[in-house]
């Protein structure tokens, strides 16, 4: 999987559940007794009916437990698992046969196989199966090892009981949200690897994608985003229409009822005791541009928030309660308005400032200048939504009812 897409299924799975229809392989039922493998502080792991599936899903393909040949153990149940131990590093837990049969001459096979590519390998006793530990990490191997004799693992990890609620008879890959900086070191198209890190990190506890259905779980302490995401409703979204020219990411988040939506903003950010910072914000960008950026949002009617970036091109497009005929670029006396609003996904430097119909678009001069709207128009894109997260491959669009993850050519 593409890492691009990789972290936007991580977002939208950190952001509400969804299910869509298909034909995803029957998982298996013995995954809790793989997991007692798995070490605590892992920050994910995937469970499968078969080790080929794993191994694609989860493991690059330079890896070198791609070189080994598991024989008749391919078709194993499988749990993949990714270690941070200074670096990331999988560990395989492979089904080899109950405890009680004769399952020795293909195991030995292939530990002397993993010992001449010098991969660490481990054969032990998990209740009624037994179990073979691989990993290019000798330390991973280890400290597997150490969790099985201790009899813990990442079952015992907080709110883990909450994952295996939802973790059902499909393949599933589950996702340690505070994990982010460690799982995805990288920049999505113009947003920092900071701001995607942190807000990954927050969005939920855990993710658990299986097959079309994804699920987070969070406490109810209200601080996750997931939380904010969920008691919206869907908005209008017209954005299809006044498609940006440059684009490698759209976040769009259509508006239902603005007043709602401003109330269910600031109980999240309360809730993660930063509402008296963001308050404070606000506060002093209303002394220094001598207008509140809760009076411009009110006197707006905004509808709808949406940013677009591309390397070396962002611009945050704002859809109010009336549009008025094209204006020229002209400086911005808001800035800082919107990323203050709306959170540091949303460029911050926008120095400049262009009315498009109803769109309200910021950004840098250059920028501005060479951008057009309407000259094309995405395939499918929703009338209605809570989120739309887009790329030039994949879209995903949350809903009350649902989160769907479409492919896409544009």
């Amino acid at each position: 999987m593409r890492k691009c897409v990789l972290v936007l299924t991580f977002i939208a799975a950190a952001l509400s559940a969804f299910s869509c229809a298909g034909g995803p392989s029957v998982a298996s039922r013995e995954a809790p007794e793989l997991l007692k493998a798995v070490p605590s502080d892992a920050l994910s792991v995937g469970v499968f009916s078969r080790l080929d599936k794993g191994l694609e899903r989860m493991v690059d393909s330079a890896s070198v437990l791609r070189s080994l040949d598991f024989g008749k153990l391919s078709k194993a149940r499988t749990a993949v698992a990714m270690c941070y131990v200074g670096s990331l590093s999988p560990l395989l837990v492979v089904e080899a046969g109950r405890c009680d049969g004769d399952t020795l001459a293909p195991v030995h096979s292939l530990l002397s196989l993993a010992d001449s590519l010098r991969i660490s390998a481990a054969f032990v006793a998990l209740e009624d199966h037994n179990a073979l530990l691989l990993s290019p990490s000798a330390t991973v191997v280890t400290v597997a090892g150490r969790h099985i004799a201790s009899e813990s693992s990442i079952l015992d990890a907080p709110d883990f009981p909450s994952v295996l609620d939802v973790l059902g008879g499909q393949d599933a890959v589950i996702y340690r949200n505070s994990g982010a900086a460690k799982l995805f070191g990288t920049e999505l198209c113009s947003v920092s690897r900071k701001t995607l890190n942190a807000f990954m990190h927050d969005a939920s506890e855990w993710t658990v994608v299986s097959g079309d259905k994804v699920d987070c779980v969070q406490p109810g302490s209200g601080r996750y985003f997931c939380n904010f995401l969920e008691s919206l409703g869907d908005g209008q979204s017209r954005l299809a229409a006044s498609w940006p020219s440059r684009s490698e990411l759209v976040v769009d988040l259509p508006v239902a009822d603005l007043a709602s939506f401003r109330k269910s903003y600031e109980a999240w950010r309360d809730a993660r005791v930063e509402l008296e910072q963001y308050q404070k914000r606000i506060q002093e960008l209303s002394k220094k541009r001598g207008k509140s950026p809760l009076a411009w949002e009110k006197e707006l009617g905004i509808k709808e928030i949406a940013y677009v970036a591309a390397p070396g091109f962002r611009v945050n497009m704002i859809r109010t309660s009336k549009g008025v005929k094209d204006e020229e670029v002209v400086p911005n006396p808001y800035t800082g308005f919107v990323s203050a609003l709306y959170g540091n996904l949303f460029n911050p430097a926008d120095s400049c400032i262009v009315r498009r119909g109803e769109w309200l678009l910021s950004g840098e001069r250059a920028v501005l200048d060479t951008l057009t709207l309407g000259a094309v128009k995405p395939e499918n894109w929703p009338a209605r939504a809570r989120l739309v997260l887009d790329t030039d491959k994949t879209r995903i669009i949350s809903t009350q009812q649902n989160i769907k993850v479409w492919n896409t050519a544009r």
